[in-house]
């Protein structure tokens, strides 16, 4: 299996984890470009965008870990660690 086909595996509950928390513009255009580029394995554009979200996770984990409404924490722990991952497997 290659990393593409790892991550397009893994890309909607990634998408389904971030939006259920946030319908900021930004990070939603950065699931977008991150969608079409794994569909026309754009690696760069691949590889900029893993970044971005990784940074929006960065900024935003410890207000979703405070956030009583969350029910999923597991999951937004899960999406970060795997955006880690592909950011390493994608440099």
């Amino acid at each position: 299996m290659t990393t593409i086909q790892e991550l397009e595996i893994e890309f909607e509950g990634m998408l389904g984890t971030i939006k259920q928390y946030s319908c900021d513009p930004y990070v939603t255009s950065y699931l977008n470009r991150l969608k079409f580029a794994i569909q026309n394995e754009e690696i760069e554009m691949i590889r900029i965008m893993i970044v971005k979200l990784n940074d929006w996770y960065a900024d935003n984990i410890k207000a979703i870990e405070g956030n009583r409404w969350i029910i999923n924490l597991d999951s937004h722990h899960k999406t970060q660690r795997l955006l880690q991952e592909f950011m390493l497997k994608f440099s």
